[in-house]
């Protein structure tokens, strides 16, 4: 219970949820525009976009919310979180797609699961 009370950690999970809205707010209409507009496959846009969505986090990530410098070691934790993740969701995304669930709500369960996969990640591995 100690770790709820830390003032700290609070405002990083809330600096964390508002850099995901931005960015998942950026996925949202990158693929919208990808698969209804431009008619891109919907599992390619879905690559295209969480791919270029992860590398916007780093500095996000870096400057806003864990208030660090860069180092080549955390771009590479980085990198590596990256690819997990990157696999990660493409993995469930397809999943759900496979069972002809829609992409948007595809794309909505996925960030449920990993959003709080990350933050973990982030803080614990490769930010510190």
């Amino acid at each position: 219970m100690k770790i709820l009370k830390n003032k700290e950690l609070q405002s990083q999970v809330l600096k964390y949820i508002i850099i995901s809205l931005f960015g998942y707010g950026f996925v949202f209409v990158s693929l919208y525009a990808f698969v209804d507009i431009l008619k891109i496959n919907k599992s390619i846009a879905f690559m295209i976009v969480y791919g270029i969505s992860y590398l916007m986090l780093y500095t996000l990530q870096l400057r806003l919310l864990f208030k660090t410098t860069h180092s080549n070691s955390k771009l590479i934790k980085f990198c590596l979180s990256l690819v997990f993740f990157y696999l990660l969701a493409n993995i469930l995304y397809n999943t759900f797609n496979y069972f002809e669930i829609n992409y948007l709500i595809s794309t909505f369960i996925t960030i449920l699961i990993l959003t709080p996969l990350r933050f973990i990640i982030s803080k614990f591995y490769v930010y510190k």
